[in-house]
């Protein structure tokens, strides 16, 4: 039997991750595969989601799925099925993904299509749709709008973020979530009855949106390392990945998105290399990247320091 397609999209930093991490920790009620997508060369939500005990999974990297990897999206549908015989395959696109077009692909592969659910963070979607039409094409294209972040939200924020998805989208159930946790059955279902959304080619080029990956391997100041993202400049509009800061044994990952950054600790399986790699995401970024890159460079600990460093983590 094939397996179904459920789609989960949103703009950059909107919480998708969050949602599929914490709906495989709870436990999803069914056989579930995943293909995971992200613009830039390097693949970061993968990995975070294997920490929450991450079933069968592919990541397409190097192109938005909905368009460049798009046949890698259906090579990967037939690799998990042969894998591991899923009931339910869920896509993680981009934040920069066109859904229509990977709306269009499954029906033309001939692939049953369960709802497209799009999330939003309540504390940040005027900036993600001024940001791009992206954001805009998602959130009217879905079947399920979830409302993320409303633990970090103002009351005030969640009843207009709430008025905006209605406006856009007022066929779509809202579900509002903390922490990305809500009932997964509630993500599963048919799409709603409707027209798919028109084609939109040529997206990425018109939002003018790139990506670099930064990378280093000595630990860095923690204190500088806040500084130097709290003060990216404004067309970085998200950024993502590990770092190692000298202060702690462990890894932390690390979160921007629109000025907000977050630093969360968690223990690794296994010691990797370099300590340090940043996806930055954002209009024009590969301008801004041999500036970003040399500011990151001087976070990095003194040669004493460091070996210091070293030798502990050698041990742990």
């Amino acid at each position: 039997m094939t397996p179904r397609i459920t789609i989960v999209t949103g703009f950059l930093g909107s919480g998708k991750t969050t949602l599929l991490r914490a709906m495989l920790e709870r436990g999803a009620g069914r056989r579930i595969a995943l293909v995971v997508n992200e613009i830039g060369q390097a693949g970061f939500d993968g990995p975070a989601l294997g920490r929450a005990g991450g079933p069968p999974m592919v990541e397409l990297t190097g192109g938005c799925i909905c368009c460049a990897a798009g046949s890698d999206f259906l090579v990967a549908v037939e690799e998990l099925i042969d894998m591991a015989d899923p009931e339910q395959i869920v896509v993680e696109t981009t934040g920069l993904a066109e859904p229509g077009g990977m709306i269009r692909q499954a029906r033309a592969a001939g692939l049953p299509l369960d709802a497209a659910v799009a999330v939003a963070a309540a504390d940040g979607l005027d900036a993600a749709l001024a940001a791009s039409p992206v954001a805009e094409w998602q959130l009217r294209a879905a079947d399920i709008l979830v409302l993320s972040k409303v633990d970090l939200a103002s009351p005030a924020q969640i009843a207009g973020a709430e008025a905006r998805l209605r406006e856009l989208n007022p066929r779509a159930p809202i579900i509002r979530a903390a922490g990305g946790n809500i009932d997964p059955q509630l993500l599963f279902g048919p799409r709603l009855a409707g027209d798919d959304p028109p084609a939109a080619p040529g997206h990425l080029g018109l939002d003018g949106f790139g990506s670099f990956v930064w990378q280093g391997d000595t630990p860095l100041r923690r204190a500088a390392l806040t500084e130097v993202m709290s003060s990216l400049p404004p067309q970085i509009y998200r950024a993502k990945g590990v770092v190692h800061c000298g202060d702690a044994p462990w890894p932390d990952e690390l979160h921007y998105v629109g000025g907000r950054l977050e630093l969360t600790p968690f223990r690794p399986r296994e010691q990797t290399r370099p300590l340090n790699r940043l996806a930055l995401i954002g209009a024009g970024a590969e301008g801004a990247r041999a500036e970003i890159a040399a500011l990151l460079d001087g976070c990095a600990e003194d040669a004493a320091r460091a070996a210091a460093w070293e030798a502990r983590h050698s041990a742990l």
